[in-house]
């Protein structure tokens, strides 16, 4: 599902440049769990851009689903982020004035989706997370654990092929952890691949692969 050949990636300020990826070779299958762990200037979240199709790649080739993103438009890559993939931040990225169920709902207003089957699917999304009775909730009446859930709702609610979380589990308490973890799993176990950016061993240990990210280069594979 996800293979990168030789990705490389350069930014450049001025006269200045700077390496971020320095070659990198990456084959993810679909319906992996795969934690990707690396310190601060490891390079792990240029690469989550790059997979997330954010960013491209300075040199080298991603493949995702067979398809060559070097090569697709900016409207195909809006496509592909929209329909593919469900993004789970840190910083959850709720609109603090919506709902808990305006803010899972609002990918499928950018995807066309019509009304009565938006609903359908948001009751259902946020059904699945555990927060079926915070549906008029805003984000500031929740705790950190309840927001990153209702983001995990909105990152499903397209059921896209793959979830890429960063650091999913940055701001949340150890218990709100646990709970965020064990709906990452269930949604592996009914077959969603699973992009983990972590930069903590004991979060990487839920996943069923951990790949390790330095200065640019993967230094482990397990």
């Amino acid at each position: 599902m996800i293979k990168l050949i030789n990705v490389e990636k350069i930014y450049t300020n001025g006269i200045m440049s700077f390496k971020a990826l320095n070659g990198i070779n990456i084959n993810i299958e679909e319906g992996e769990f795969t934690a990707i762990i690396g310190s601060s200037g490891s390079g792990k979240s240029t690469l989550m851009n790059i997979l997330g199709c954010l960013d491209t790649p300075t040199a080298g080739s991603y493949f995702l689903d067979g398809v060559d993103i070097s090569k697709s438009t900016e409207d195909e890559l809006a496509e592909i982020r929209n329909k593919k993939i469900g993004f789970v931040f840190q910083s959850f990225n709720l609109l603090p004035k919506l709902t808990a169920f305006e803010n899972v709902e609002l990918p499928m207003v950018y995807a066309g989706v019509h009304v009565k089957e938006r609903r359908e699917r948001t009751l259902k999304a946020l059904d699945m997370v555990g927060l079926s009775d915070k549906l008029k909730n805003r984000p500031p009446e929740l705790s950190g654990g309840q927001r990153q859930r209702v983001a995990i709702a909105r990152a499903m609610v397209n059921s896209p092929k793959i979830i890429l979380a960063d650091e999913p589990t940055g701001n949340l308490d150890s218990h709100s952890e646990v709970e965020i973890m064990n709906i990452f799993k269930e949604l592996n176990k009914n077959g969603v691949t699973i992009v983990m950016v972590t930069h903590e061993p004991e979060i990487a240990a839920n996943s069923r692969r951990v790949i390790t990210v330095k200065d640019g280069l993967v230094i482990g594979d397990k």
